[in-house]
């Protein structure tokens, strides 16, 4: 179901631009049944597709408490209106789809819990005549059906953005379009597993990514995730992506899905094919060089999820 939803993202990006928010939040997550509450945070996106409707796409951490460490990703649509000058308040819902790490009678002593659930969110948000910038605060009630019910109280700022390509010309009026659609981008970051200790390594990347228009995009990518204790992986990670760009092109940001095909040399079968959801964030750092942040979540099927974190050196042409 939730994929469903991503991909309607994408077709949401595609229509006529009235406005992109991004917003970092952080606050406090109190989980059903545990004794005190716990840190959270959320990273979203939201595009506006009519005056008081909008789609929205949101990273969200519900923090530690005993026996879960649950992050997960939703995708919601938005019912808002200014209410007052400068005020605008709204409510959303939709799916979200939850990585919890539990604990297991295993020899490991954890499992990767996986499930789906929902997510109900209001917000208020106040913003000043003339300024691209915002505050925030929001409510989210996360019901995640096999594992305990959340709610976050949150707050944080944000930045309103005018997307580039929607439309023959962008904000200022000039006919827009990419220069360059082929990237090649080499990186290095940190390989995280998904177990309570957090085991590590190095991880290694280099990849091909092509724009098919203002919004989409593919890329194939190989990637080294180390020797990282639990996991001694690496493979090809093909991804289709949501990336629209801003401010003509110079920098973008984009939610990818697909799948990733592994070896992994601590596992008895070592070939396999796990989802994996990406987010990347670029500047174009000259006509033809670029600087990217990339995240990926690998979802395996035997207690061997991973974060990976990596940044590169691009060449567009």
């Amino acid at each position: 179901m939730l994929a469903k939803w991503m991909w309607g993202l994408v077709a949401a990006a595609a229509l006529p631009a009235l406005g992109q928010d991004v917003a970092l939040l952080a606050g406090r997550t109190q989980v059903a049944q545990a004794d005190r509450a716990t840190f959270g945070f959320n990273f979203s996106y939201a595009h506006d597709i009519a005056p008081n409707l909008a789609a929205g796409f949101s990273y969200v951490n519900e923090g530690h408490v005993t026996g879960h460490h649950r992050d997960g990703v939703a995708a919601q649509l938005w019912l808002q209106g200014e209410t007052a000058p400068g005020l605008q308040l709204g409510v959303a819902a939709g799916p979200y789809q939850y990585f919890d790490t539990t604990l297991a009678e295993t020899a490991d002593g954890f499992h990767d819990a996986h499930g789906t659930g929902a997510q109900y969110s209001a917000a208020a948000t106040w913003r000043s005549r003339g300024s691209r910038l915002f505050v925030r605060a929001r409510v989210d009630r996360i019901e995640a059906h096999g594992t305990p019910d959340s709610t976050q109280l949150l707050v944080g700022v944000g930045y309103r953005l005018d997307q580039d390509g929607s439309l023959v010309a962008n904000s200022s009026g000039k006919a827009w379009r990419r220069e360059n659609n082929d990237e090649l981008v080499a990186y290095a970051g940190q390989t995280i597993v998904n177990s309570f200790e957090s085991q590590g390594n190095a991880a290694y990347a280099a990849e091909y990514r092509r724009a098919l228009g203002p919004v989409a995009r593919v890329s194939a990518m190989w990637m080294k995730e180390g020797d990282a204790r639990l996991i001694r992986r690496d493979g090809v990670i093909a991804q289709g992506w949501l990336e629209p760009s801003f401010d003509d092109d110079r920098w973008t940001l984009g939610l990818g899905l697909g799948a990733y095909f592994a070896v992994d040399r601590y596992r008895r079968e070592p070939r396999h094919v796990s989802p994996v959801i990406g987010v990347t964030a670029s500047c174009n750092l000259s006509r033809h060089w670029s600087a990217r942040l990339n995240g990926y979540r690998v979802i395996s099927n035997y207690d061997r999820d991973s974060d990976i974190l990596v940044a590169g050196v691009g060449y567009r042409f």
